[in-house]
């Protein structure tokens, strides 16, 4: 058994051995940075020294964590009897053999590693016990045990029991390093964490030990830094007090009034610190908070870890093609959850930390995203590339740690099997011998299914883009420059198997079949669709009825919107009718059959252009790299279509609750159940009282006025800025979708409710676009969005269909109406508005 861990151990980077910190320190260390020689004693020694300690810790279950004070004399009590513990003979030998590198005088710091991953976190950080200046081998074998029994401090238990961690699954690793006399030390941000802005760095400083610092307890220096180091700002506090080492341990003393105004880094130690700042947050390739001290020897290197938590900056940049129109409140509520879910689960499968915020939130019923998380985890290259040699020589690390990209894939199909058995046990389930509280539930059964199927969806989201972003940066590389790369990754991604296409296809033929037949096309066209699609509207044509009910039977989850408040397909028929309608009049288009083999020459061709002029040894890698790209397309889109299908049983639950709570006078009619709470509404169906009813009843009125209101109004692209103004001529500008000009009246579309009058030829000017829009394409000249880019839907379907589009107009709802003139530059990604 391996009880310690040098720094330059190799298994001294693993959390589970050696805790988060210890981890840390060994990264920094055997990536060369100046980081005080040291080791780590492991949890397996923790572990040991809990056997050595018997039955104490079989107490903690039945602690009171109802009553804080009784919790904190039970955990203090813990902690007494751990000290008096003695630490197993074997692991004290191994300390003794670490601490015999170094010199017998020599002072260390004793400091507690957590292997919980979240517990090592820095919203966790200070919650166990640090010793500074420990002299000898007695001195630090007590402060090793110390260590051990804080992890039984009071707001630690407290801590797991909320998050639902094990008690005896936590284990404490604690690190011995070197100490370092400071005579200036603090700690430093890559991005600044007060004000989000993410080209700036910002370091705090003083006298002495950084302890001083980090608790915040006095004025400190403050500096703003450029990327490239450059001061932008300072502000030089008024410093009186600083910690320095003393006997087993350290002490506070006061700085001298001559000393205390003046800058404590000078210009030279500033610059080294700006650099070395850089060198670490490129380590990563992720912001990093480090703590750090000058000596008389020079700059050291004390800790680092991941930047999880920064200022919002909230923006529809990210959110608006997800969540494009206003959201019901319970909606909101259940589909948050299982996102911030998603997002953790999905950064530790990526490598990333996880993230302490909120990546969504809901201001006025309108969805907006925290852009600057956004570009914290998501505008960073995974790996750079300067060459072809550089990369063929990067071929191994990259392998490796992009494994799981491979990999995703294969589980989340074995994951899908279960989550459509369950959706099916769910649409079975009976439902009208349940009491309120059952119905209420199965909701939530259900949307547990739809969170635990939802888990990946991050990370398969962000891995198509992340490859996309590489595979266009290689081939710019190899093609000259940006816009031969372009067209060369336009050419080699011509062609994906998705579920969209499929039912594209699909609609495709019922638009053929209404073409074919004049009696039929002349019924499509004369008679509204809600009309036609309800009863016996298409009864005098029984092939055509059977082919478009079995089309609803296999896609009529299909959503209208995000919303599982507005109905699906399957439920509003007249909808894919109407796009039907749009179909059969638009002149008939190239078969898909043959569009398909066109698109797969042009792939093919391309894609033995590319091969020839690639070096052999890049061949295996280039070929991966094309598989996947068009492999997590298919998937990001299969997932999505497959998504859709937790709408049928969540609306079902749904509409029975509503349809009790109506009988109670809660709701006016039951879909208003969208308007509740979650919070309130799942108070009111456990308490099961008159006066909570009431209440709820009077916050559902009132919440449902303010959704219609925010409905009707065009949300502001950034939270604090001015709404869009009115256009009138010029350009407005936003991202190439597809290439090609057109021109053409605006035809504003808010919802499937504007399909049926979308006038042929027109530009169609959304929000932003999904699959069950796509019959739109077919009559439109060309598409403008308000939201997403070269990947999103509405660009793919563009360039699919040969009309142009711009994505990202922010404001363009409000900028344009219905009737105006608008050329649209896909290529450069320009929309002038021309009268």
């Amino acid at each position: 058994m391996t009880w310690t861990f040098a720094f330059s151990a190799p298994a001294a980077v693993e959390t589970e051995l050696v805790g988060g910190k210890g981890a840390n320190l060994a990264i920094l260390t055997q990536r060369g940075f100046p980081v005080p020689p040291g080791f780590v004693v492991g949890a397996d020694a923790y572990r040991a020294f809990v056997r050595a300690a018997g039955d104490l810790l079989d107490r903690v279950e039945s602690f009171s964590f109802d009553d804080p004070t009784a919790l904190v004399a039970e955990a203090a009590e813990l902690r007494a009897q751990l000290h008096r513990v003695a630490l197993p003979a074997e692991v004290a030998a191994a300390i003794r053999a670490g601490l015999a590198g170094f010199p017998a005088e020599a002072a260390f710091s004793v400091r507690s590693s957590s292997t919980f991953e979240d517990l090592a976190s820095a919203a966790f950080a200070g919650q166990h016990d640090t010793f500074l200046n420990v002299i000898g081998a007695d001195a630090i074998l007590d402060r090793v045990r110390d260590c051990f029994a804080s992890l039984w401090q009071d707001r630690a238990i407290a801590y797991r029991r909320r998050q639902g961690f094990g008690q005896r699954e936590a284990t404490m690793a604690v690190v011995v390093q070197s100490m370092v006399r400071c005579e200036v030390a603090g700690v430093g941000f890559t991005v600044n964490p007060v004000s989000g802005a993410l080209d700036e760095m910002l370091v705090n400083a003083n006298y002495g030990l950084g302890e001083s610092v980090v608790s915040g307890e006095g004025e400190v220096d403050q500096y703003v830094l450029a990327k490239d180091g450059t001061l932008l700002s300072s502000r030089i506090g008024r410093k009186t007090r600083r910690v320095r080492c003393a006997e087993q341990g350290s002490e506070e003393v006061e700085i001298d009034d001559a000393e205390s105004a003046l800058p404590c880094l000078t210009e030279a130690r500033l610059g080294e610190l700006a650099d070395l700042m850089r060198r670490v947050e490129a380590a990563y390739q992720f912001p990093q908070d480090i703590e750090w001290g000058f000596d008389a020897a020079g700059l050291h290197l004390l800790q680092s870890r991941p930047v999880t938590s920064i200022p919002a900056r909230w923006t529809r940049d990210e959110s608006a093609e997800r969540f494009p129109n206003a959201i019901t409140p319970l909606a909101w509520d259940m589909v948050e959850e299982g996102f911030h879910r998603s997002l953790n689960h999905s950064f530790r499968l990526m490598g990333y930390p996880p993230f302490a915020g909120k990546w969504f939130g809901i201001h006025g019923h309108y969805i907006y995203g925290n852009q600057n998380a956004v570009e914290l985890y998501g505008a960073r290259a995974p790996f750079k590339i300067t060459s072809l040699a550089d990369l063929e020589a990067q071929l191994p690390t990259i392998r490796e740690r992009f494994a799981w990209v491979q990999s995703l894939p294969m589980e989340w199909s074995r994951d899908l099997d279960r989550y459509l058995l369950g959706i099916g046990e769910f649409m079975a389930e009976p439902l009208a011998d349940k009491d309120l509280r059952g119905v209420w539930d199965y909701v939530l059964k259900v949307n547990r299914l739809g969170s635990d199927y939802f888990l990946p969806n991050i990370a398969i989201s962000i891995t198509q883009r992340t490859l996309y972003k590489v595979l266009l940066g290689l081939l710019s590389m190899l093609a000259g420059g940006a816009e031969a790369g372009a067209q060369l990754f336009d050419d080699l991604m011509a062609h994906c198997e998705t579920k969209t296409g499929v039912i594209n296809k699909e609609l495709y033929g019922l638009a053929r079949d209404i073409r074919a037949d004049a009696a039929l096309h002349a019924l499509v066209d004369a008679r509204p669709s809600r009309e036609l699609s309800s009863g016996d509207g298409l009864a005098g044509h029984p092939r055509f009825a059977a082919r478009f009910e079995k089309f609803l039977a296999d896609h009529g989850h299909r959503e209208t919107d995000f919303d599982p408040y507005h109905p699906t397909w399957r439920e509003a028929p007249w909808v894919v009718l109407d796009n039907l309608r749009l179909m059969a009049a638009a002149p008939p288009a190239e078969e898909p059959e043959d569009k398909e083999h066109a698109l797969r020459r042009r792939q093919l061709q391309a894609e033995i252009a590319l091969f020839a002029k690639l070096p052999a040894a890049l061949h295996f890698f280039m070929h991966e790299l094309l598989r996947l790209a068009r492999a997590y397309t298919t998937l990001d889109d299969v997932e999505h279509y497959q998504t859709t299908r937790l709408t049928l049983p969540l609306r079902r639950g749904l509409a029975e609750l509503g349809h009790r709570l109506a009988r109670r006078d809660v709701v006016a009619e039951p879909m208003d159940v969208f308007f509740c709470r979650y919070e309130a509404l799942d108070a009111a169906i456990r308490a099961d009282d008159a006066a909570r009813w009431d209440r709820l009843a009077e916050a559902v009125r009132a919440e449902k006025a303010a959704y219609l209101a925010d409905r009707a109004a065009p949300p502001a692209w950034v939270l604090g800025e001015a709404a869009a103004t009115e256009a009138g001529a010029g350009d407005l500008t936003g991202l190439p979708g597809s290439p090609g000009q057109a021109e053409g009246e605006v035809y504003l579309v808010h919802s499937p409710d504007d399909f049926a009058n979308f006038p042929k030829g027109a530009v169609l000017v959304a929000r932003t676009t999904n699959p069950a829009w796509t019959p739109l394409f077919y009559s439109a000249c060309a598409v403008v969005t308000e939201s997403g880019g070269p990947l999103s839907h509405g660009a793919v379907t563009a360039r699919e269909m040969g009309i142009p589009a711009v994505m990202a107009v922010h404001g363009i709802l409000a900028a344009v109406s219905n009737g105006q003139r608008l050329r649209v530059d896909g290529r450069a990604g320009r929309v002038t508005v021309i009268d």
